[in-house]
Protein backbone atom coordinates (compact mmCIF):
# COMPACT_ATOMS: atom_id res chain seq x y z
CA UNK A 1 0.00 0.00 0.00
CA UNK A 2 1.40 3.35 -1.01
CA UNK A 3 1.58 5.62 2.04
CA UNK A 4 0.41 9.12 1.13
CA UNK A 5 1.82 10.56 4.37
CA UNK A 6 5.29 9.07 3.90
CA UNK A 7 7.82 11.89 3.62
CA UNK A 8 11.61 11.56 3.99
CA UNK A 9 11.88 15.32 4.62
CA UNK A 10 9.12 15.10 7.21
CA UNK A 11 10.89 12.17 8.87
CA UNK A 12 14.11 14.19 9.02
CA UNK A 13 12.34 17.15 10.62
CA UNK A 14 10.61 14.88 13.10
CA UNK A 15 13.87 13.10 13.88
CA UNK A 16 15.59 16.41 14.56
CA UNK A 17 12.72 17.67 16.74
CA UNK A 18 12.62 14.47 18.82
CA UNK A 19 16.42 14.47 19.13
CA UNK A 20 16.40 18.02 20.49
CA UNK A 21 13.65 17.16 22.95
CA UNK A 22 15.12 13.88 24.23
CA UNK A 23 18.82 14.30 23.44
CA UNK A 24 20.17 13.95 26.98
CA UNK A 25 18.15 10.80 27.70
CA UNK A 26 18.94 9.20 24.33
CA UNK A 27 22.62 10.07 24.64
CA UNK A 28 22.68 8.46 28.08
CA UNK A 29 20.99 5.35 26.70
CA UNK A 30 23.37 5.03 23.76
CA UNK A 31 26.46 5.57 25.92
CA UNK A 32 25.12 3.25 28.62
CA UNK A 33 24.53 0.47 26.11
CA UNK A 34 28.03 0.92 24.66
CA UNK A 35 29.65 0.79 28.11
CA UNK A 36 27.55 -2.18 29.21
CA UNK A 37 28.39 -4.10 26.03
CA UNK A 38 32.09 -3.34 26.52
CA UNK A 39 32.03 -4.51 30.15
CA UNK A 40 30.24 -7.74 29.24
CA UNK A 41 32.65 -8.41 26.37
CA UNK A 42 35.74 -8.22 28.60
CA UNK A 43 34.18 -10.48 31.24
CA UNK A 44 34.40 -13.46 28.91
CA UNK A 45 38.16 -13.38 28.64
CA UNK A 46 40.08 -14.92 25.74
CA UNK A 47 40.09 -18.60 26.67
CA UNK A 48 37.70 -20.14 24.15
CA UNK A 49 37.83 -23.47 26.01
CA UNK A 50 36.27 -22.03 29.18
CA UNK A 51 32.55 -22.21 29.97
CA UNK A 52 32.61 -18.55 31.01
CA UNK A 53 33.77 -17.50 27.55
CA UNK A 54 30.82 -19.19 25.83
CA UNK A 55 28.29 -17.98 28.38
CA UNK A 56 29.42 -14.40 27.84
CA UNK A 57 29.48 -15.04 24.08
CA UNK A 58 25.78 -16.01 24.16
CA UNK A 59 25.02 -13.01 26.38
CA UNK A 60 26.77 -10.76 23.86
CA UNK A 61 24.39 -12.04 21.19
CA UNK A 62 21.20 -11.71 23.25
CA UNK A 63 22.02 -8.40 24.98
CA UNK A 64 21.99 -6.20 21.84
CA UNK A 65 18.66 -7.75 20.77
CA UNK A 66 17.05 -6.91 24.12
CA UNK A 67 18.57 -3.44 24.43
CA UNK A 68 17.87 -2.60 20.77
CA UNK A 69 14.22 -3.57 21.16
CA UNK A 70 14.00 -1.46 24.30
CA UNK A 71 15.43 1.55 22.49
CA UNK A 72 12.93 1.05 19.67
CA UNK A 73 10.04 0.93 22.13
CA UNK A 74 11.28 4.06 23.94
CA UNK A 75 11.51 5.94 20.64
CA UNK A 76 8.01 4.80 19.64
CA UNK A 77 6.74 6.10 22.98
CA UNK A 78 8.62 9.38 22.47
CA UNK A 79 6.99 9.79 19.05
CA UNK A 80 3.62 9.31 20.76
CA UNK A 81 4.45 12.10 23.21
CA UNK A 82 5.45 9.95 26.19
CA UNK A 83 8.55 10.60 28.26
CA UNK A 84 11.31 7.97 27.96
CA UNK A 85 11.28 5.46 30.81
CA UNK A 86 13.88 2.84 31.76
CA UNK A 87 11.05 0.56 32.86
CA UNK A 88 10.49 -0.10 29.16
CA UNK A 89 13.43 -2.52 29.16
CA UNK A 90 11.69 -4.57 31.84
CA UNK A 91 8.49 -4.62 29.82
CA UNK A 92 10.44 -6.02 26.85
CA UNK A 93 11.86 -9.01 28.78
CA UNK A 94 8.77 -11.26 28.47
CA UNK A 95 9.02 -10.90 24.68
CA UNK A 96 12.76 -11.62 24.53
CA UNK A 97 12.28 -15.16 23.22
CA UNK A 98 10.16 -13.91 20.34
CA UNK A 99 12.65 -11.13 19.62
CA UNK A 100 15.49 -13.66 19.37
CA UNK A 101 13.47 -15.81 16.97
CA UNK A 102 12.49 -12.72 14.96
CA UNK A 103 16.12 -11.66 14.56
CA UNK A 104 17.10 -15.16 13.48
CA UNK A 105 14.29 -15.30 10.91
CA UNK A 106 15.02 -11.84 9.49
CA UNK A 107 18.77 -12.51 9.37
CA UNK A 108 18.23 -15.80 7.56
CA UNK A 109 15.85 -14.27 5.01
CA UNK A 110 18.17 -11.32 4.34
CA UNK A 111 21.54 -13.03 4.26
CA UNK A 112 20.66 -16.30 2.56
CA UNK A 113 20.93 -14.72 -0.94
CA UNK A 114 24.27 -13.17 0.03
CA UNK A 115 25.49 -16.58 1.18
CA UNK A 116 24.44 -18.09 -2.13
CA UNK A 117 26.28 -15.32 -3.98
CA UNK A 118 29.39 -15.88 -1.86
CA UNK A 119 29.36 -19.60 -2.64
CA UNK A 120 29.06 -18.81 -6.35
CA UNK A 121 32.11 -16.52 -6.08
CA UNK A 122 34.13 -19.19 -4.26
CA UNK A 123 33.21 -21.78 -6.87
CA UNK A 124 34.09 -19.31 -9.61
CA UNK A 125 37.54 -18.67 -8.13
CA UNK A 126 38.21 -22.39 -7.91
CA UNK A 127 41.55 -23.62 -6.66
CA UNK A 128 43.22 -20.22 -6.93
CA UNK A 129 41.66 -18.87 -3.73
CA UNK A 130 43.45 -21.08 -1.14
CA UNK A 131 46.89 -20.13 -2.47
CA UNK A 132 46.18 -16.39 -2.56
CA UNK A 133 48.49 -14.31 -0.36
CA UNK A 134 46.10 -11.69 1.04
CA UNK A 135 48.98 -9.76 2.58
CA UNK A 136 50.25 -9.04 -0.93
CA UNK A 137 48.36 -6.01 -2.31
CA UNK A 138 48.84 -7.18 -5.89
CA UNK A 139 47.40 -10.65 -5.25
CA UNK A 140 44.60 -9.23 -3.13
CA UNK A 141 43.64 -6.76 -5.87
CA UNK A 142 43.79 -9.49 -8.48
CA UNK A 143 41.56 -11.76 -6.40
CA UNK A 144 39.03 -9.00 -5.77
CA UNK A 145 39.01 -8.22 -9.49
CA UNK A 146 38.24 -11.84 -10.24
CA UNK A 147 35.51 -11.92 -7.59
CA UNK A 148 33.61 -9.04 -9.14
CA UNK A 149 34.17 -9.78 -12.81
CA UNK A 150 32.75 -12.36 -15.15
CA UNK A 151 29.50 -14.24 -14.79
CA UNK A 152 30.10 -15.33 -11.17
CA UNK A 153 30.88 -11.76 -10.14
CA UNK A 154 27.75 -10.38 -11.78
CA UNK A 155 25.62 -13.08 -10.14
CA UNK A 156 27.17 -12.39 -6.72
CA UNK A 157 26.44 -8.67 -7.08
CA UNK A 158 22.83 -9.43 -8.01
CA UNK A 159 22.45 -11.64 -4.96
CA UNK A 160 23.93 -8.85 -2.81
CA UNK A 161 21.35 -6.43 -4.19
CA UNK A 162 18.64 -8.94 -3.35
CA UNK A 163 19.98 -9.05 0.21
CA UNK A 164 19.82 -5.26 0.44
CA UNK A 165 16.28 -5.26 -0.95
CA UNK A 166 15.11 -7.85 1.57
CA UNK A 167 16.76 -5.92 4.42
CA UNK A 168 14.80 -2.80 3.44
CA UNK A 169 11.55 -4.73 3.13
CA UNK A 170 11.99 -6.17 6.64
CA UNK A 171 13.40 -3.05 8.31
CA UNK A 172 10.19 -2.45 10.31
CA UNK A 173 9.82 -6.01 11.66
CA UNK A 174 11.28 -5.29 15.11
CA UNK A 175 9.38 -2.00 15.39
CA UNK A 176 6.13 -3.75 14.52
CA UNK A 177 6.85 -6.48 17.08
CA UNK A 178 7.57 -4.13 20.01
CA UNK A 179 4.80 -1.75 18.94
CA UNK A 180 2.16 -4.44 19.29
CA UNK A 181 3.01 -7.28 21.65
CA UNK A 182 -0.08 -9.19 20.55
CA UNK A 183 1.40 -10.13 17.18
CA UNK A 184 3.79 -13.00 16.58
CA UNK A 185 7.07 -13.32 14.74
CA UNK A 186 5.53 -14.24 11.39
CA UNK A 187 3.01 -11.42 11.72
CA UNK A 188 5.81 -8.92 12.41
CA UNK A 189 7.67 -10.04 9.29
CA UNK A 190 4.48 -9.89 7.23
CA UNK A 191 3.62 -6.48 8.70
CA UNK A 192 6.97 -4.99 7.65
CA UNK A 193 6.61 -6.49 4.18
CA UNK A 194 3.16 -4.94 3.76
CA UNK A 195 4.23 -1.56 5.13
CA UNK A 196 7.13 -1.23 2.69
CA UNK A 197 5.16 -2.41 -0.34
CA UNK A 198 4.71 0.48 -2.75
CA UNK A 199 6.91 2.75 -0.62
CA UNK A 200 10.40 1.57 -1.54
CA UNK A 201 11.27 4.70 -3.53
CA UNK A 202 10.75 7.05 -0.59
CA UNK A 203 12.30 4.59 1.86
CA UNK A 204 15.48 4.34 -0.24
CA UNK A 205 15.59 8.14 -0.46
CA UNK A 206 15.27 8.34 3.34
CA UNK A 207 18.08 5.79 3.79
CA UNK A 208 20.32 7.80 1.45
CA UNK A 209 19.55 10.91 3.50
CA UNK A 210 20.53 9.00 6.65
CA UNK A 211 23.82 7.91 5.06
CA UNK A 212 24.66 11.47 4.01
CA UNK A 213 23.62 12.77 7.43
CA UNK A 214 25.98 10.40 9.24
CA UNK A 215 28.84 11.18 6.85
CA UNK A 216 28.36 14.83 7.77
CA UNK A 217 28.36 13.78 11.43
CA UNK A 218 31.69 11.99 10.96
CA UNK A 219 33.19 15.00 9.24
CA UNK A 220 32.02 17.25 12.09
CA UNK A 221 34.88 16.27 14.38
CA UNK A 222 33.44 12.74 14.71
CA UNK A 223 31.50 13.89 17.80
CA UNK A 224 28.68 15.00 15.53
CA UNK A 225 27.97 11.39 14.55
CA UNK A 226 26.52 10.80 18.02
CA UNK A 227 23.83 13.37 17.24
CA UNK A 228 23.24 12.11 13.70
CA UNK A 229 22.88 8.50 14.88
CA UNK A 230 20.10 9.54 17.25
CA UNK A 231 18.43 11.58 14.50
CA UNK A 232 18.72 8.59 12.15
CA UNK A 233 17.09 6.25 14.68
CA UNK A 234 14.19 8.66 15.17
CA UNK A 235 13.88 9.03 11.39
CA UNK A 236 13.29 5.28 11.02
CA UNK A 237 10.63 5.45 13.73
CA UNK A 238 9.04 8.47 11.99
CA UNK A 239 8.90 6.58 8.68
CA UNK A 240 7.23 3.66 10.43
CA UNK A 241 4.67 5.92 12.09
CA UNK A 242 3.98 7.84 8.86
CA UNK A 243 3.10 4.60 7.10
CA UNK A 244 0.91 3.56 10.03
CA UNK A 245 -0.91 6.88 9.92
CA UNK A 246 -1.41 6.53 6.16
CA UNK A 247 -3.13 3.21 6.74
CA UNK A 248 -5.73 4.77 9.03
CA UNK A 249 -9.01 5.57 7.26
CA UNK A 250 -9.56 9.25 6.74
CA UNK A 251 -12.15 10.60 9.15
CA UNK A 252 -14.37 12.97 7.26
CA UNK A 253 -16.62 15.45 8.92
CA UNK A 254 -20.00 13.76 9.16
CA UNK A 255 -22.00 16.30 11.12
CA UNK A 256 -25.67 15.94 10.28
CA UNK A 257 -27.39 19.23 9.37
CA UNK A 258 -30.14 20.26 11.72
CA UNK A 259 -33.49 19.07 10.42
CA UNK A 260 -36.87 20.64 11.11
CA UNK A 261 -40.29 19.06 10.84
CA UNK A 262 -41.54 22.07 8.92
CA UNK A 263 -39.86 23.89 6.14
CA UNK A 264 -39.88 27.05 8.20
CA UNK A 265 -39.02 26.21 11.79
CA UNK A 266 -41.18 27.74 14.48
CA UNK A 267 -39.63 30.78 16.04
CA UNK A 268 -39.70 31.30 19.78
CA UNK A 269 -42.48 33.60 20.92
CA UNK A 270 -41.68 36.93 22.44
CA UNK A 271 -42.77 37.27 26.05
CA UNK A 272 -45.14 40.13 25.19
CA UNK A 273 -46.90 38.45 22.29
CA UNK A 274 -49.44 36.58 24.45
CA UNK A 275 -49.94 39.40 26.94
CA UNK A 276 -53.59 40.39 27.32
Amino acid sequence: MKAHLLSPNGALKTGWALTRKHFIVMLGLFLGIMILSWIVSILGGTDITSVRYWIVYVVNIILPIWLGAGINKIMLNAYAGEEPSFSTFGAILPKLGGLIVLNIVVSFICFFPALVGFIIVIVGLGSGLPVTDFSNPYELGNTLGMMFSGVSGIISILFSLVTLYLALRLMFATLAYVDDFSIGVSDAVRRSWEMTRGNMGKIILAILMIVVLNIIGLVALIVGVVVTLIISAFMIVALYEQIKESEQPAVAATAEPTRYDNENPAQPEEPGDNAE
